[in-house]
C-alpha cells in the first residue's frame, strides 16, 4: 500500500508544480497592495487586474473639474486637471489590486493607496467618475449661471456684517454639481478680511434658491434677474432683506486660500483631495466680529 501511495504522488507532483507556476499571481496576490517593508507594489510584472486598468481616462461628473489619467503598461502613469481655469497634476509609478490602487509619485517619492471600482460604465478611483478617454473635451454645462461671479450686493454687506457697503465686495462661484462658494471680501486685504461661505444650489420654475453651509447666511432667493454668459443682476432675497446686486462673469479665482479642513494642503497636488477639501463657513478679520 505504501509503495502504491508513494508511486501516486511522484506521479502527481509535476502536475502540482505546473499549477502553481500557471499561476501567474501565485507569487503575489493581486490584491497585495502592501505586505511589509520589503514590497513595493509599483514594481515587476503587471497583474490581471492592472492589466485590466491600463489605458486613458478622463472624468466625466463636474465640467468645472476635469481630471485625467494615464496608466501605462510599464508602470509609468500620470494625473493632470482643469480646475476653475486653473490646472496641475503629477506622473507616477502605479500599482493595484482588486480593490485599491498605489500610485507613487516622482516628485516626492510620496505613496498615497485609495479604491477603485467600476459602476455603471465608468472607472471610479478616489471618488472620480472616469471614462475611456477617446480625446473628445467634456461639454460644459449649458447652464450660464455655472461659472465664477464678481461684483457687489448693495447693502447686503452693512446688513449682514455690519460694515462699509462701499468697501466690500463678492466673488461666487455655481457649479454643475449643484455646490458652490461666496466669498464676501476687503478687496484691499482679500486674504485678511473675508467671509467664505460654501453652499448648495437648485433651480426651478426660473427661480434660484441658494442654502448656505450650517445656515451661516440667510437662505437666498434670486426671482426676478437677468442673467447670460458675462452678467448676472438683479435682485435677491436673504431671509426677509432684499438687494440689488450685479455681477460680471470671471474665471480662475483660486479659492484654496480660503479652505479649511482635511486634504486642503494637498489640494493641488495629490488626486481628488481637492474635491474632498470640502470646508465649513470661515470669518476672518473684520468679518469675525
Amino acid at each position: 500500500m505504501k509503495k502504491i501511495l508513494t508511486m501516486l504522488l511522484l506521479a502527481l507532483a509535476p502536475m502540482l508544480f505546473v499549477a502553481c507556476d500557471d499561476d501567474e499571481d501565485y507569487y503575489r496576490p493581486p490584491e497585495w497592495v502592501d505586505d511589509g517593508p520589503s514590497h513595493n507594489p509599483t514594481t515587476g510584472e503587471l497583474n490581471a487586474y492592472e492589466r485590466n486598468l491600463v489605458g486613458s481616462y478622463v472624468s466625466d461628473d463636474d465640467p468645472s473639474s476635469v481630471y485625467y489619467f494615464v496608466f501605462n503598461s510599464d508602470r509609468t502613469g500620470s494625473y493632470s486637471f482643469v480646475e476653475d481655469g486653473q490646472t496641475g497634476g503629477e506622473s507616477f509609478r502605479w500599482g493595484a489590486g482588486a480593490t485599491t490602487v498605489t500610485f507613487e509619485y516622482d516628485s516626492d517619492g510620496a505613496k498615497n493607496t485609495v479604491e477603485y471600482y467600476r459602476k455603471d460604465g465608468h472607472l471610479y478611483i478616489d471618488g472620480i467618475a472616469l471614462v475611456d478617454n477617446t480625446g473628445q473635451e467634456p461639454q460644459p454645462s449649458d447652464n450660464p449661471l455655472v461659472s465664477q461671479w464678481e461684483g457687489k450686493i448693495d447693502g447686503f454687506y452693512s446688513a449682514m456684517y455690519n460694515l462699509d457697503d462701499d468697501k466690500h465686495a463678492t466673488v461666487c462661484e455655481f457649479t454643475a454639481n449643484g455646490e458652490g462658494v461666496q466669498l464676501d471680501y476687503d478687496p484691499t486685504q482679500p486674504k485678511t478680511n473675508y467671509a467664505y461661505t460654501p453652499f448648495t444650489w437648485s433651480k426651478a420654475a426660473n427661480v434660484i434658491e441658494v442654502n448656505y453651509a450650517e445656515n451661516a447666511l440667510p437662505t437666498a432667493i434670486f426671482r426676478d434677474y437677468a442673467l447670460s454668459a458675462t452678467t448676472f443682476t438683479g435682485t435677491v432675497n436673504y431671509g426677509t432683506d432684499f438687494f440689488t446686486f450685479g455681477y460680471k462673469a470671471t474665471s480662475g479665482f483660486d479659492w484654496t486660500p480660503y479652505m479649511t479642513g482635511q486634504g486642503v494642503s494637498e489640494a493641488k497636488t495629490r488626486l481628488g483631495e481637492l474635491r474632498r477639501a470640502k470646508s465649513g463657513p470661515v470669518r476672518s478679520g473684520t468679518f469675525a466680529r
